[in-house]
């Protein structure tokens, strides 16, 4: 049977028949071909499903970050978070947003968006309200940035809201207890007056004078503190921006669309009073330019040169590769081409020298570099590009105690007066309240304890005040010890920065902690409202660790 279909496909479809045989010897080829050439086998990686999205995948990648950067963005109004912290986000927001897929959740109408939108941390002024200015800021920047488009923060915004709503819903009513309410209105309502020491830590000056053996002893202990930090030993040929500059020729255009992509770079003159406030349609951007116009076509052929030199760095590195060079023949070459090998002092990466500029990634290519990579690519840097050449790697190695003496009395000397600082002030604040018992007021108990050890001591009182709204001067160190005082306590002493604080409770008046405060339902209110999110996030959180699954690393 299978011969005589194959013999009349042949007589009667032979067309039919090459053509079937094609695809099928393509589709092998493409099938099995996971190998350099057609098909490139070779860059293949396994997928990381999560819901819809292959993780694997630098575009799926790209938009689950790119979106959750700008959800947080347009939430707090800020970023600057952690690679960990936008991950985390990034995943539970993809999965809330995919349960609302699958709960039917609308996208928001006209007025639910705008009403969204006024809760934004990015559109906020500087009293906390929906500010138009930082709106119109946003959108500006928005634009002038090319990140992402309004398109873009359109979409974001809708799935934003419907991850809300999906959270809202799973989140319930919330549940709180009466205990919980009278604690939180003890913490945040309760009304203080309160006196508050400040200790001036530089003006503490104990005697400390070590032994030899507590000195040898301290550095033994210490060791790993001295070693030296590994180096490394390079020359370098530098290409200059400014030896390129009259090759370089601009347009009017040119220098005008530099301008308008870079506006930032080129504020305007201050203009006169009269002129301090422009009317729309005066011509005035274009008189900004003009104004700068010359700096920019300055900055523009900088720029053009440096690419220039950028190209001439990354010409003679690839002669030197072409050549097969080793690191030993590598001078000798460059000064064949005519080129200065400027030779450098050690350094770390810690220590950048001046000749690779202010990028850290510069040092990094430096500390790639060995005997068996012994030329660097072509480094830009601010004034133009440099090419590395190894000469010699110096590992990190201990410190001969007699090399680091004097730092280490000095660290031994510092560890040692922060710890006498520490007793001071559990001592003082036995002092204190010991001359407050004895009828003393606070300024004259505390100017007493400071005459012994020949401290600094200044107070501040603050009258009745509450956490919630502390005053505008009242000292960030002194918020914590809130927490535990009592009437009449008075704190351990809390050391920040350069300076020690005691706090002495003189009135603690604690406020109705049940149904009769108005603020109850409000503070109820509120935290059925977290313990809501808490339950939302906890299903959230389920859901990605589920379809991660134990198997599959982390980004």
């Amino acid at each position: 049977m299978i011969s005589w279909l194959q013999t009349n496909f042949q007589r009667h479809f032979r067309t039919l028949f090459l053509v079937l045989l094609a695809v099928l010897i393509v589709s092998f080829v493409f099938t099995i071909g996971a190998a350099p050439g057609i098909g490139r086998g070779d860059e293949r990686v396994q997928a990381r499903t999560f819901f819809d999205l292959n993780l694997s995948s630098p575009e799926d990648q790209a938009r689950l970050f790119g979106d959750a950067s700008l959800s947080i963005s347009l939430q707090l109004g800020y970023t600057g978070f952690g690679s960990e912290q936008v991950q985390e986000y990034a995943l539970q927001r993809y999965a809330g947003i995919h349960l609302a897929d699958q709960l039917h959740i609308p996208p928001p109408d006209k007025t639910e968006l705008q009403e969204f939108i006024l809760t934004l941390g990015a559109f906020r002024g500087p009293d906390g309200a929906f500010d138009a200015a930082a709106y119109n800021d946003f959108r500006a920047q928005l634009r002038a940035a090319g990140q992402y488009t309004e398109a873009d923060v359109a979409r974001v915004l809708g799935d934003d809201f419907r991850f809300n709503e999906m959270q809202r819903l799973f989140g319930g009513p919330g549940y709180y207890s009466d205990s919980e309410v009278a604690l939180q209105l003890e913490r945040i309502d309760t009304e203080w007056t309160v006196q508050v020491a400040t200790i001036d830590y530089n003006s503490f000056n104990p005697a400390i004078n070590p032994t030899a053996d507590q000195l040898q002893a301290y550095f033994d202990a210490n060791s790993f503190r001295y070693d030296t930090a590994p180096a490394i030993r390079v020359a370098y040929v530098e290409f200059p921006a400014a030896r390129y500059l009259s090759e370089v020729t601009v347009t009017d255009a040119a220098v005008r669309a530099y301008y308008d992509a870079n506006p930032a770079r080129f504020p305007a003159p201050a203009r006169a009073e009269e002129e301090a406030a422009p009317v729309i349609g005066d011509g005035s951007t274009d008189a900004d330019f003009q104004a700068v116009r010359a700096q920019v076509e300055a900055a523009l052929k900088l720029d053009r040169a440096r690419r220039i030199a950028v190209d001439q760095a990354s010409d003679l590195t690839v002669e030197i590769f072409d050549a097969n060079l080793t690191s030993t023949g590598i001078p000798t070459f460059i000064a064949a081409s005519s080129h200065t090998l400027i030779e450098a002092t050690p350094f770390t990466r810690e220590a950048m020298p001046a000749f690779l500029g202010s990028d850290p990634r510069n040092v990094a290519a430096a500390f790639t570099l060995s005997a068996e990579r012994p030329l660097s690519d072509a480094l830009p840097t601010p004034t133009g590009a440099v090419v590395l050449v190894w000469q010699e790697s110096i590992p990190a190695a201990p410190s001969l105690y007699i090399n680091v003496a004097d730092q280490v009395r000095a660290d031994y000397l510092a560890q040692q007066k922060r710890e006498r600082f520490v007793e001071l002030g559990a001592s003082l604040r036995t002092a204190l309240q010991t001359q407050l018992a004895s009828g003393q007021s606070f300024a004259d108990a505390a100017a007493a304890i400071a005459a012994g050890p020949g401290v600094t001591i200044t107070t501040s009182e603050f009258a009745n005040f509450t956490r919630r709204t502390p005053p505008a001067d009242y000292p960030r160190t002194a918020i914590a010890p809130l927490e535990q005082l009592k009437q009449g306590d008075v704190s351990q002493m809390v050391i920040a920065g350069e300076e020690g604080v005691l706090v002495y409770a003189a009135l603690r008046q604690l406020p109705a902690t049940d149904a009769s405060n108005p603020r109850f339902a409000e503070i109820g209110a509120q935290i059925a409202e977290s313990n809501a999110s808490t339950t939302a996030s906890e299903i959230i959180r389920r859901m990605v660790e589920q379809e991660l699954g134990p198997a599959q690393p982390a980004l």
